[in-house]
């Protein structure tokens, strides 16, 4: 049962079975398949956690055995699957708690959080169902087992590096630890992998891609809410004042005026400096990410006519999928003959043009961040074969996509970020 449809059936039984929420996970990083209830979809947070998800680095775990791992106290766990030894897809259980935490450390968590948030995060808490620690590494083994044909050591060590199963819902006294955690999965903390997509996510302009990074997401809210220790808060807000001038220098390759582009910098660098919790820092940060990547928007948006803004908005939304000139002229209400001449009167190229290099820009982006194999590379962005991938990715990169690869991948890749 290694097959992604198989995973899917899988998945939607385990989910009507169990009642716990459900995820197939498609090797592009994009989800394939969602059991949830309908009263968890309804809270606007998981939205953010369901992009999470897909995004999450799964290629980087062998697949002997199933993983699990923490975010923000929700728990899950995941096990990969195999097609001929290459990751077909991956089947996620969670968001669960492991046990209910007490009225007081509701208060406490719910205290640092901002007003307007506390109502839905509790919301959300409360109806992510219970889970207990045992129960859930034995459902893990069993579905590993379900899928691979193959037992796995009880005694093996199954949590993610820096997660804890035995984590409670809410921690109480240790705010450098949970520091340290949030480190790992936070907006700029994250490794160079996940920072480099983000500044290029900055200087395209991208807000929606970008919000599914950082925006409506519970992620390090009850983390960054605690008041901070003198020298804690000083790191972190020279963290921050380094994540600033990367996402400055971003936008400026993405159209900002340069002389704009510094002035407000210094706006909210000094704004971070009259901060004096890690919530406002982490606030202040948020605000600055899209002000940026907002105003790159605009700039960008500025050179094109309506038309070739839905275009361009439609083809990067679906660059894994069938993009064609009908489709395009269909969305756009025009002709495709008049479509055609105009997207290359303003973009400067033909429409296929354009959709090949920005199918070459994200195969370059995951031969650096993973360790997919070419092969699937290829045939998930539609090149019919590896012989023309190879072919069309030298003539925008001017190498091999192995070349390619071989000359980006760098070791922090693949450990934990320092602190």
């Amino acid at each position: 049962m290694n097959k992604l449809p198989e995973l899917a059936v899988f998945g939607r039984l385990l989910h009507d079975a169990l009642e716990l929420p459900v995820f197939v996970v498609h090797p592009g990083r994009k989800m394939e398949s969602e059991y949830t209830e309908r009263s968890l979809r309804a809270n606007p947070y998981f939205a953010s956690i369901r992009d999470q998800l897909a995004g999450y680095a799964y290629a980087l775990y062998a697949a002997e055995q199933p993983v699990h791992f923490t975010r923000s106290n929700l728990q899950y766990f995941f096990v990969n699957a195999l097609d001929e030894d290459r990751l077909a897809g991956t089947l996620v259980v969670g968001p669960y708690l492991h046990e209910a935490p007490g009225d007081s450390q509701w208060n406490e968590t719910l205290d640092t959080l901002h007003a307007g948030n506390r109502e839905q995060v509790l919301d959300l808490y409360e109806r992510v169902p219970l889970l207990p620690p045992e129960r859930a590494r034995a459902l893990s083994l069993m579905i590993h087992y379900a899928i691979h044909r193959q037992l796995v050591d009880p005694s093996a060590n199954l949590l993610a590096e820096g997660t804890s199963m035995l984590e409670p819902a809410v921690r109480k006294q240790e705010p450098d630890a949970e520091l340290s955690r949030s480190r790992r999965s936070g907006m700029l903390h994250a490794n160079l992998s996940h920072e480099r997509v983000l500044l290029h996510y900055v200087r395209t302009g991208e807000r929606e891609r970008i919000r599914t990074f950082v925006l409506e997401s519970i992620i390090g809210e009850d983390e960054l809410g605690v008041l901070a220790k003198r020298s804690r808060l000083r790191s972190e807000k020279n963290l921050m004042i380094t994540g600033i001038a990367l996402i400055c220098r971003a936008a400026i390759e993405g159209g900002m005026h340069e002389e704009d582009a510094f002035t407000l910098s210094d706006f909210y660098i000094q704004l971070l400096e009259e901060k004096d919790t890690l919530q406002a820092v982490a606030a202040v940060m948020t605000d600055a990410l899209f002000d940026f990547v907002d105003r790159v928007a605009e700039v960008r948006r500025g050179h094109y006519s309506p038309a070739v803004q839905d275009c361009l908005h439609e083809i990067a939304n679906h660059l894994y999928g069938d993009i064609t000139l009908d489709r395009l002229a269909e969305r756009t209400n025009l002709s495709p003959n008049y479509l055609s001449s105009l997207f290359k009167k303003e973009v400067g190229m033909t429409i296929s043009e354009y959709v090949q290099r920005e199918r070459i820009e994200e195969a370059r982006r995951l031969l650096t961040l993973t360790d997919y194999p070419i092969t699937d590379i290829a045939a998930w962005l539609n090149f019919s074969d590896q012989s023309y991938f190879n072919k069309v990715f030298k003539k925008w990169k001017g190498m091999t996509p192995k070349a390619y690869r071989q000359s980006e991948r760098r070791p922090a890749q693949h450990a934990e970020p320092s602190t």
